[in-house]
């Protein structure tokens, strides 16, 4: 009886030690890669499609030999909310033993699992979420690889001065601006940011006006914006109070150009309902699709190949652009950041990203790769990221801007 327990007690033992000897050399012949996207939950349309760019990365990367002769596996973790995401994150961490980690898609997922990751000391590659509280927090380990809030609002006010101004037969100097923003988080950081910026290029701006997302009624509003007579108003609202804000500005005969963003103005839903009346409205933000035309010979090619394997597994639908910066960021982390490190070490993965100087058009997509340095504002953000002018044409909204990777002209 006793040679028996011996012997059970033996095989065991060999099975437990052949089981993570395996596993270590595993790992040892891999990288193994933390992802926290949104898979269910209210965010998960965008949070799969998302996802859907860094598995297609992988799978490019992996198929071209990995990277430095080692396959990358993915370690995957669902986040429907923000409690979740920090969960997620310590089980990928804890248990799960990954060093680096790419995700998140929203903002607020990204501020929860962000921190945990921080704590921890790990790696952490910001695919989507654009708020500027992500990289204003001063982490060591955060890196954002596409574009931030604030660099949208510089860009719509840029555009405004430079390009809208000369269609509307205006100078910088007597083209008068009016900006309008929900008073959440979103509306309030956006509209800081357009009024930063006017100030800073010395617009006229005629009116700053804010208001709850929530209201049922915004005509007081519009009374205020009619008498300033703005040339082009710059907009922060979300879906149904953009609605809202169009259907009453053209019952009180409230007539000005335009430019919210791809959380109003830019969904789907606002054609839906404005119909006609949406024509030759514009939104700034995440570009509402993708030319790969005008690349450079690399990031074309990486791109083009990107798009043939999204259409073969998703019935020939073109790639969403949130599939795209998916990519973006993935494609960052494989083919500049990690084989510079040639360890998946953060401090060595750190050290990699703070390295690079790739510039714009020599990246990815459109995108250069040079990461703001420690003690920066917003340390950590991919400087050579931008995002795209939109406007609706025809009932279709177009990309306009970066000329790069536009698929129409303003009209």
């Amino acid at each position: 009886m006793r040679k028996v327990l011996i012997t059970t007690s033996l095989i065991a033992f060999l099975l437990v030690f052949f089981s993570v000897t395996q596993g270590a050399f595993a790992a040892d012949n891999v990288w193994r890669i933390g992802t926290i996207y949104p898979l269910t939950g209210p965010n998960a349309k965008n949070g799969i499609k998302n996802f859907d760019g860094v598995k297609i990365a992988t799978e490019m990367i992996n198929e071209a030999g990995g990277v430095l002769g080692k396959k990358v596996v993915l370690v995957s973790a669902d986040a429907p909310d923000p409690q979740a995401a920090a969960s997620e994150a310590n089980r990928l961490i804890t248990n799960e033993r990954v060093t680096a980690i790419i995700g998140t898609q929203s903002s607020s997922l990204s501020m929860a699992a962000t921190v945990v990751a921080e704590k921890n000391k790990i790696f952490y590659i910001e695919t989507e979420g654009v708020s500027g509280l992500i990289t204003a927090r001063g982490f060591k380990y955060l890196f954002r690889t596409t574009f931030s809030g604030s660099m949208m609002a510089t860009q719509m006010v840029d555009f405004s001065a430079e390009r809208l101004a000369s269609k509307l037969g205006k100078t910088k100097k007597n083209l008068r601006l009016a900006i309008v923003h929900e008073d959440g988080g979103f509306g309030t950081s956006t509209g800081k940011g357009l009024q930063a910026r006017a100030k800073a290029l010395g617009l006229n701006v005629v009116a700053t006006q804010s208001y709850s997302a929530k209201s049922a009624d915004l005509s007081g509003l519009i009374l205020k914006l009619k008498q300033a007579k703005p040339d082009i108003l710059l907009a922060a609202q979300y879906i149904n109070d953009s609605i809202l804000f169009h259907r009453q500005s053209k019952e009180l005969r409230f007539k000005t150009l335009v430019f919210g963003t791809t959380a109003g103005q830019g969904n789907p839903d606002f054609v839906k309902a404005l119909g006609k009346d949406a024509d030759g409205v514009l939104a700034g933000g995440i570009p509402a699709e993708i030319s790969i035309k005008r690349l450079g010979a690399q990031p074309n090619k990486d791109a083009a190949d990107f798009v043939q394997r999204y259409k073969k597994t998703h019935r020939g639908e073109y790639p969403n652009p949130t599939s795209f910066v998916g990519f973006g960021g993935a494609w960052i982390f494989y083919k500049f950041i990690l084989p510079n490190a040639e360890t998946l070490d953060p401090d060595k993965l750190r050290a990699a990203a703070l390295s690079l100087d790739i510039k714009p058009g020599h990246g990815v997509l459109n995108w250069g790769v040079k990461f703001a340095k420690p003690g920066a504002r917003n340390a950590g953000q991919n400087l050579y990221a931008s995002a795209g002018i939109n406007q609706w044409q025809d009932g279709h909204l177009k990309l306009i801007y970066p000329r790069e990777i536009a698929t129409a002209d303003l009209r």
